[in-house]
Formats: C-alpha cells, sequence, structure tokens
C-alpha cells in the first residue's frame, strides 16, 4: 500500500512540473501555492521569491514558516525571512523536501543499511520598487543540494522577474524566468534536464466583489508544454481570506469512473487568517487518485 502511494506522489510531482529532474525547483512549500495551485504569481504570496521575486516587495518584516505534507512520509518545508531595506526588500529562504528512508538492497537483494533522499534549496531574494511603484523588478538566487543515499549533486538556480502596477485597472501583471540553473555536481554523467519555465501572469480585483483573480500560463522551456493555472482569493470580514484554483492539468488527472472526484480533482482550497501579529494559513490540494495533500504555515510579523 505505501508503495502504490509513493508512485502515486511521484507521478503527481512529475506531471505537475513537467520536467525530468530537480522536482524541487517547482514543488510547493506553502499553503498559499498549494491551495491556488500554482496560479497567484502576479500576487504577493509566501511563495513570491520563487514565481516571481518582483512581488516579494514588502514594507514589514515577515517570517514565515510552511509545511506540506503528502501521502507517504513525503513533505515539503520552508522557512523565509523577509527584510525591507531603503534600496527594496531582502529575502532569504530554505527549503527541504524529504521523499522518505528506503530499505537498501545490495545487487544480490540482501539488506543494507537504510538510506533518506531528499533536496534542500537556499535561496537569497532583492525585489525593487521602480518608478513609484508603476514597476516591481526582482531576482532570487540560490544553491539546490539534492541527496540520495551516499550520492549527492548541487545546482546554482536563479529566477527573475518584473510586474506592472495598474493601479487604473485594479489590476497586476508579471512576466517571470524561472529555474535557470548550472550543474556545479552532478549524480553522473547523464544529461540532466532543468525544468526552467516562461512564467506570464495576471492578477485583477473584480469591481463587485471583494475576489482577486489570478490567471498563470506556464511554459516549459525544456520540453515546450503550457500549463494554464485559475485561481483567486476572496477577501473577508475579520481579516480572512480565501483562497482556491485549478488548472489545465486537470484534464489529464481525469478518471471517467467517478463523477465527484473528476469534479474536485486538481483543486485547491485555501484558509487565511490575520491578527495584528501573527498569519495562520491552511490548504489542501486534491488530486486525481483519490488522494489528498495538507498543507500549514504560519506568519510572524516581527
Amino acid at each position: 500500500m505505501k508503495l502504490f502511494s509513493v508512485i502515486n506522489i511521484i507521478l503527481l510531482i512529475s506531471v505537475r512540473i513537467n520536467a525530468t529532474a530537480y522536482e524541487a525547483l517547482n514543488s510547493w512549500y506553502h499553503p498559499h501555492s498549494l491551495a491556488m495551485v500554482g496560479s497567484g504569481s502576479s500576487l504577493h504570496i509566501a511563495e513570491s521569491d520563487r514565481l516571481n521575486p518582483s512581488l516579494m516587495f514588502s514594507n514589514e518584516q515577515l517570517l514565515t514558516i510552511g509545511r506540506v505534507q503528502y501521502p507517504a512520509d513525503i513533505s515539503s518545508q520552508m522557512v523565509q525571512i523577509v527584510l525591507p531595506h531603503n534600496y527594496g526588500t531582502l529575502g532569504g529562504t530554505i527549503r527541504h523536501v524529504s521523499y522518505g528512508i528506503f530499505e537498501g538492497f545490495d545487487e544480490n537483494g540482501n539488506p543494507t543499511a537504510n538510506y533518506a533522499a531528499g533536496d534542500s534549496w537556499v535561496t537569497i531574494s532583492v525585489a525593487k520598487r521602480l518608478f513609484a511603484g508603476k514597476v516591481h523588478w526582482g531576482v532570487s538566487t540560490g544553491f539546490l543540494f539534492s541527496n540520495l543515499g551516499e550520492y549527492s549533486s548541487t545546482i546554482l538556480t536563479g529566477t527573475t522577474g518584473v510586474s506592472l502596477n495598474l493601479s487604473k485597472y485594479n489590476m497586476h501583471t508579471g512576466l517571470a524566468i524561472r529555474n535557470l540553473a548550472v550543474s556545479i555536481k552532478d549524480y553522473s554523467s547523464a544529461e540532466m534536464n532543468f525544468p526552467a519555465i516562461l512564467n506570464l501572469s495576471l492578477a485583477k480585483g473584480l469591481a463587485y466583489l471583494p475576489l482577486k483573480m489570478a490567471l498563470d500560463i506556464d511554459y516549459g522551456l525544456y520540453n515546450r508544454l503550457m500549463t494554464f493555472h485559475l485561481g483567486g482569493v476572496f477577501v473577508l470580514p475579520y481579516n480572512t481570506q480565501l483562497r482556491f484554483g485549478t488548472s489545465s492539468r486537470r484534464i489529464d488527472q481525469l478518471s471517467q469512473i467517478n463523477l465527484i472526484r473528476d469534479f474536485f480533482t486538481d483543486t485547491g482550497l485555501g484558509i487565511t487568517i490575520t491578527n495584528h501579529q501573527y498569519i495562520i494559513d491552511i490548504g489542501t490540494y486534491i488530486y486525481g487518485t483519490g488522494g489528498s495533500v495538507i498543507a500549514i504555515g504560519l506568519g510572524l510579523r516581527l
């Protein structure tokens, strides 16, 4: 049963990012990105440094913690601090994906020591506001350390983005290039393909509803595949927000067996509750095999 769950999760991650390696570059680490299913790159959210660093710009100091729990003991975590300065906003983030602990066997099938698999990603980000806030620009760079038992690899990563604040239309639009990478140390001599993505995003507040809709278009620079993400944020009383999202990947996850399951497949939902100092987030994502992913997040204004 555990093996079946592991296979489901591996397939889920592979489908979500359209990549052949380095899944951590496009995994979810916080309820914001999980609940919106990859949309919201033109909104200021907890993972803006990874999606479009220009939207990380902030006037407040904030410490953010996130955890996403998959079935089969697979999980991802993040810790981030955002500090405003005169020249812009500086952010530092540590992310980790744990794929679990596995039983080891030699070539003859004899048991050996157990081994762990995981990815750790350390980044720094800078966001700056230009032209009286009409244009935001940002960049993020860091190192991704990937480990599989005694084997390891290291890559240098980079993401850059720009966004326009069209306040007259209550709209933000953004353009980002994610996951530019240079290999420093490889697992082997086999060629690895990095999941570089060109992202175009749009977010607009509706005139007669307390709702911001978000549309993202991801284009894989390696595999030439295009994915559409649609989501939104309801701004409710008592400092509460409701988030939702889906994507064009739901077509690939339809089972054609269970109508209710197909209706909710590739759907994310989340809630944010804020008081003067704390920000609490809870999110979930439902995928086509009938499983779900749960995420929690905590923000602390410093």
